[in-house]
């Protein structure tokens, strides 16, 4: 039997999150990470990215969408995160529409701010995350 850790994901609106979990694999900015127990301490910068869950003795992994965050590991782990969303949560239709509204705003903006140039593309890579998230996630189509 695989070792269990509490994983607690924290949004700034509510605890989206809380179990055991036998592992959590995040994307940091170093790229995909997986932590479980016994992990050494860790404190990281995550991407916006899929977040994969596998609960205790589960036998699939849950899925969410995550907009980025950190990752505080230690004798449990906690992710701290502005939104998480569950793959059946996601309105497709939604994060369509902002993605095409956000590419639109590039192209009629291109010698805009940088700021809101990569604002506007941190909104299409957070539309592209929920959307492989809503369809079983990017790595299963791999």
């Amino acid at each position: 039997m695989a070792k269990k850790i509490n994983l607690e994901i924290i949004t700034p609106s509510k605890v989206f999150y809380r179990g055991d979990v036998e592992l959590v694999i995040v994307r940091t900015l170093s790229g995909d990470e997986g932590f479980m127990a016994g992990h050494e301490w860790a404190c990281k910068l995550l991407a916006v990215s899929e977040m994969w869950i596998q609960e205790t003795s589960a036998p699939e992994y849950k899925i969410a969408a995550i907009s980025g965050g950190f990752i505080d590991v230690k004798d449990s782990i906690v992710i701290y995160t502005d939104a998480a969303e569950w793959a059946e949560d996601i309105d497709m239709e939604k994060a369509l529409s902002e993605k095409a509204s956000a590419e639109d705003w590039l192209t009629k903006h291109p010698d805009d701010d940088p700021m809101n140039i990569e604002r506007a593309k941190i909104a299409i890579q957070k539309a592209i995350t929920r959307m492989n998230v809503s369809q079983g996630g990017a790595r299963r189509k791999r």
